[in-house]
């Protein structure tokens, strides 16, 4: 009862009810994390949130110069059965998601969302699902679902505040799908061929519905007409020294949904993507060193959006001395457009950013993107744009 109240009015980041605002949210989750650690320690649950802030600023080119606020509360809740007592293998999941504050895309009209938790204003039961592990190769999920969790996910690019770096627009951007602000149902199967090859399976509902017609992400709506989302993952994963060196990531997904697009119809959609990660140097402290990552995505189906995507970047660990926790990162995610779809030209981000941890709770995380073309629309100037996150965990 006291996340689905949380206060949502309209925020404008040079208006202090955004700060009246933000202190109310914060209070309301405060207290639920001090009413509830001490109780979910005694009944053996983990539970973890946090709280991010960003504040941001569209300073040249777009469609807009101008501010944005935009907030996230995650909080989650897992419990082991078999730390209640009960059966072996068994663990329940439950997300409770808000956004609240501005958009930054609506200043910037990029397409790839240069900010990715760039989301409407609501609170949402976002994931809620059970998992039963039945031996060392094979476990399966029921229930509502990221798919992004486990698929399609760069461990180096989760670093970036860009939505592509997260999620492909491959994906994202051609097919309705369980991934944030908005999840839905699944069935998700993990085997574990080999001890360094994975593979994972899932079929989502084929449509979550838009953030305005499904703001809790409660409401699901199982028929033909939205079809459904296959999608299938090959994980590789080499080590050295007992330490993940390489991950590879081979997908495949097909989204049964029609198409209809100026009276060319197309019963499905289609695409595949490639994700690598790779670990170039570490220092003497194992944590700290050089990763990069690479993402492709093509599409199948010629009337999607998005006809390919490719990403990557760098991210450096312990870069300057006595700072051997922050981390500093450069990457770009280029989208190449459908000829079918409409005329825009291909779009460009460019991110740089540096994450400093001054406690292991609290961290600020300035950040600067560069998109060219952005493709809202035709001839919208270059954008740049800067902000600074900040993530107070527990």
């Amino acid at each position: 009862v006291i996340f689905v109240n949380f206060c949502q009015p309209k925020i404008n980041i040079f208006n202090y009810s955004l700060f009246l605002s933000t202190k109310c949210i914060a209070l309301h989750c405060f207290f639920l994390v001090f009413l509830l650690n001490s109780t979910l320690a005694q009944e053996k649950v983990q539970f973890e949130g946090g709280y991010t802030a960003d504040f941001a600023y569209n300073a040249v080119g777009g469609l807009d110069r101008g501010g944005a606020y935009l907030g996230n509360i995650d909080l989650t809740f897992l419990l082991e059965t078999q730390n209640l007592g009960l059966w072996k293998g068994g663990r329940f999941f439950v997300y409770l998601l808000n956004n609240h504050g501005n958009s930054l895309s609506t200043l910037m009209g990029d397409l790839q969302v240069a900010n990715n938790i760039e989301a409407e204003s609501h609170s949402r039961l976002y994931e809620f699902w059970y998992e039963h592990q039945f031996n060392a190769q094979l476990s399966v999920l029921l229930g509502q679902h990221d798919l992004n969790s486990v698929f399609a996910v760069s461990d180096a690019g989760s670093f970036f505040v860009n939505s592509s770096f997260g999620i492909q627009p491959d994906i994202s951007v051609n097919v309705p799908t369980s991934i944030f602000p908005v999840a839905t149902l699944a069935a998700v199967m993990s085997w574990k061929i080999r001890p360094n090859l994975v593979l994972y399976s899932a079929i989502y509902d084929g449509d979550p519905g838009s953030e305005s017609e499904n703001p809790n992400s409660i409401k699901w709506r199982l028929n033909r007409l939205e079809g459904v989302m296959n999608i299938h993952e090959l994980q590789y994963h080499s080590q050295k020294d007992s330490l993940t060196q390489t991950t590879y990531k081979l997908g495949f997904w097909n989204h049964s949904q029609d198409i209809e697009t100026e009276s060319v119809y197309k019963p499905r959609s289609q695409g595949i993507y490639f994700i690598a990660d790779q670990v170039f140097s570490r220092e003497s402290d194992l944590s700290q060193g050089l990763n990069g990552f690479v993402q492709a995505g093509y599409s199948l189906t010629s009337l999607n959006p998005v006809r390919a995507y490719l990403g990557g970047g760098f991210v450096y660990q312990g870069i300057f001395p006595k700072r051997d926790d922050d981390v500093l990162g450069l990457a770009v995610a280029h989208s190449f457009f459908s000829n079918s779809w409409r005329t825009v030209k291909n779009e460009t981000a460019i991110e740089l950013t540096y994450h400093f941890n001054s406690s292991r709770a609290f961290s600020i995380q300035p950040n600067v993107q560069y998109i060219i073309q952005p493709a809202v629309q035709n001839n919208i100037p270059n954008a740049l744009m800067g902000l600074v996150r900040l993530n107070y965990s527990w």
